[in-house]
């Protein structure tokens, strides 16, 4: 599969054959997590890898969902932020921008993957898993292949309808060019440059936690800049808020892997709260990152 076609054709799989890779499929996934490209200068992006053993309880290691997911492995991704510099919260974007690298690369491969939350219960998953202190996670990815049977269909099938899956923001919900000093949403006339196309397009197919879809984005030639919803109640309450800052480094991933397979030029920084760094936006956004096009 083509590296663009798998940013759009990669989706969510709960339920999976038993049997566990091969020794190709091995090997790649130990590519794909080697390729992983991190966001912030000198961070550090690994991750752990575990089989699962047949009759293994899941719950404890990944949650309730390990009730419901059936993996024959799973990764745990987690970013170590660059010594001596704090980003806090922005340290999940990096985590998520590092994440969903392999997930599209697992994709292309053939190999089928699932983000399983845990940012609620961070802490004790690092220390769970025996990660270092300052590592930040804020999902494990579970993997193999797509489970072929009647019910595992049936129930990879529900799940996505149930989360929203299949019911993703049209671009014209997510961008607005020059000004945010419109009513409400954006006008439903108002289309994308063709040039941003194409990646409006990775970034609509981004997961996001019960999808979210935190993001939007604001063009102003040759810049585009990414802003998050403050709240969303797909997240829920308290900590999961945090899933924004997640979500939005795995929507920044699908916007470089796709400048990659386009063979586009473009960079991203985030804004890390420097004073007019962002074009000024409505309360209920706040800004995450710019990406610099070449002209």
């Amino acid at each position: 599969m083509e590296l663009y076609e798998a940013i759009l054709a990669r989706r969510s799989v709960r339920r999976y054959e038993p049997r566990s890779l091969d020794a190709e499929g091995r090997a790649q996934v130990e590519a794909a997590v080697a390729a992983v490209r991190p966001l912030g200068a000198g961070d550090r992006f690994e991750a752990l890898y575990h089989d699962v053993a047949p009759g293994e309880d899941l719950v404890q290691a990944l949650g309730a969902y390990g009730r419901i997911v059936t993996p024959p492995h799973y990764l745990v991704p987690y970013l170590l932020p660059a010594p001596g510099r704090e980003r806090g919260a922005l340290d999940l974007t990096g985590a998520g921008f590092g994440a969903q690298q392999i997930a599209v690369r697992l994709a292309q491969a053939g190999i089928r993957s699932c983000y399983v939350g845990c940012l609620p219960r961070e802490e004790a998953a690092r220390a769970g898993f025996g990660l270092p202190a300052g590592a930040r996670l804020g999902a494990a990815l579970v993997y193999g292949y797509e489970g072929a049977g009647r019910r595992d269909r049936l129930i990879n099938a529900t799940v996505r309808r149930a989360v929203g899956a299949t019911r993703k923001l049209a671009p014209e919900r997510l961008f607005y060019e020059g000004t945010f000093e419109r009513a409400s949403a954006p006008s439903s006339d108002l289309s994308p440059p063709a040039r941003l196309a194409a990646l409006l397009e990775a970034a609509r197919a981004a997961p996001s936690a019960d999808n979210a879809q935190p993001w939007r984005f604001l063009w102003r030639e040759p810049r585009l800049y990414l802003y998050l919803k403050r709240k969303n109640l797909r997240y829920g309450l308290g900590g999961t808020q945090a899933y924004r800052w997640y979500d939005g480094g795995i929507c920044m991933a699908n916007v470089s892997l796709a400048l990659e397979a386009l063979g586009l030029a473009g960079q991203w920084a985030l804004v890390d709260g420097q004073e007019g760094a962002a074009p000024a936006c409505p309360d209920e956004l706040e800004p995450l990152a710019v990406l610099s096009l070449d002209r």
